[in-house]
């Protein structure tokens, strides 16, 4: 909605650089928009205007809403299975003004979600029945979207199950109809008939590497491939971003680096464990602001207990995290791009869905394109296959582990405008595969990576 669009601005946690020559209006706080959210599951989540219910509302009323909802979930209150989400504290008196309640909220119902997952895992009997979220500072809308993400989820795990592939512990999210006051989620976990299978295969697998390992691994990529092979031309170090943006008005500011000991498998908490660790992190990154000693530019966060899963990967969890940006109409505030040690360039055949390397057939082209503007025909670098074109574009996202970068958008529209997107990446295959003399080469390439993934 408009509104929640006019908070942010208010609070300045959504930059109006952004398209700077849109005619969009901001609307006052007392207006309503009819602010639509993007389709990314293709009619999975639809646009929403905010239940008027749901709004913020004074601190008496608040007190008032929660004594109204758990006395109606009072036996659930009482065995702990009824929780409510944590307060965004948006008021700059009482934490960060950058703070963001659906961001909030949506760190919340993935953190209630995993741990369903674990405690019907551990055979938690306590814990193991329905489970009960109260979101009283997000609308029904964005309660009702985080849902139907958490629900397209358990329907595609039920068919891997059924194709003989992943499965386990599924969770089932609905809004609650007893709660007219304040949106309650009822998380339900059921569990797929080769449940007992997997979590062998979970117990047995080996520990993975630490938090502090895979922070190390992935500076080095970046001190590497980043910096000194000059990937991404905002990026100078491995502890800040957004070199060269300034006169844009994107400051410099620190990369957060995170780790999730979630896993394809549904070690951890599973998928639902990943979602949480990510949107806690991406709410951390909007409270702590674009600038200062605390600003955040970006964020990597690495995951990997998904190393050896690229398909599930790079298809449901980014269209999951991608639908989770549209859910809470944060696409104006942050993007999310996708990274692997086994990526793969997508092959143009079909749209892999934002975060993605460009196709096969565009960077073909841009890099013909580009070969010809060359002065002479001696100076212009060697033609390369569609294989080779594949490989200079999946070397650019091949992380030491599976990571998630979440970057600003207004930082991503900077950089789309400041660079030439058919140079920097004709400039990049040349750079990591490319024929002439001082192209790294695909066997450095793996040797270094390899390197990085044993960093200890």
């Amino acid at each position: 909605s408009e509104r929640r669009r006019t908070r942010r601005v208010r609070r300045g946690s959504l930059i109006k650089l952004v398209n700077p020559n849109s005619k969009t209006k901001i609307t006052g706080e007392d207006e309503r928009g009819g602010g639509l959210m993007s389709e990314i599951f293709g009619g999975v989540l639809k646009s929403g205007i905010a239940d008027a219910l749901s709004d913020a509302v004074s601190f008496v009323d608040r007190q008032r809403a929660r004594t109204s909802v758990e006395s109606l979930y009072d036996e659930e209150v009482k065995r702990g299975s009824f929780r409510w989400a944590p307060s965004s504290a948006g008021d700059a008196s009482e934490g960060s003004p950058y703070q963001d309640e659906d961001y909030a909220a949506a760190a919340a119902f993935w953190r209630m979600a995993s741990e369903v997952v674990v405690s019907h895992s551990a055979r938690t009997t306590a814990l193991q029945g329905d489970r009960y979220l109260a979101l009283p500072e997000t609308s029904r809308s964005v309660a009702r979207n985080l849902c139907d993400i958490a629900n397209w989820y358990a329907d595609l795990s039920q068919e891997r199950a059924d194709a003989g592939g992943g499965g386990g512990i599924m969770v089932r999210a609905e809004l609650d109809p007893q709660s007219d006051v304040v949106p309650v989620v009822r998380f339900t976990a059921t569990t797929t008939r080769n449940y007992e299978q997997q979590q062998r295969q979970w117990r047995e697998a080996p520990p993975l590497p630490t938090a502090e390992d895979t922070e190390k691994r992935t500076k080095a990529w970046v001190r590497r491939l980043l910096v000194r092979l000059g990937i991404c031309p905002f990026t100078k170090s491995d502890a800040k971003s957004g070199q060269g943006l300034g006169d844009l008005g994107v400051p410099v500011a620190s990369i957060m680096y995170r780790y999730s000991p979630a896993s394809g498998d549904g070690g951890g908490g599973g998928v639902p464990s990943l979602m949480a660790d990510a949107w806690e992190a991406i709410s951390d990154m909007v409270a702590a602001g674009p600038s200062g000693r605390s600003g955040v530019s970006s964020i990597l966060l690495s995951a990997p207990g998904f190393d050896n899963d690229f398909e599930l990967w790079a298809g449901p969890v980014f269209a999951m995290l991608e639908s989770g940006v549209g859910a809470i109409q944060a696409e104006e505030m942050v993007g999310v791009v996708c990274f692997h040690p086994r990526y793969v360039t997508p092959d143009g055949k079909s749209w892999p869905g934002f975060g993605h390397m460009h196709s096969v057939p565009r960077l073909k082209q841009w890099y013909k394109e580009h070969s010809l503007s060359y002065s002479s025909s001696s100076m212009a670098p060697p033609p390369l296959s569609d294989d080779e074109i594949a490989a200079g574009g999946a070397w650019q996202r091949r992380t030491p582990h599976a990571v998630i970068n979440v970057l600003r958008a207004e930082q991503l529209e900077a950089a789309e405008g400041r660079r030439s997107s058919g140079s920097l990446y004709e400039r990049n295959i040349r750079v990591l595969v490319g024929k002439d003399e001082g192209s790294v080469g695909l066997e450095k390439l793996a040797e270094d990576l390899k390197r990085e993934r044993h960093l200890s």
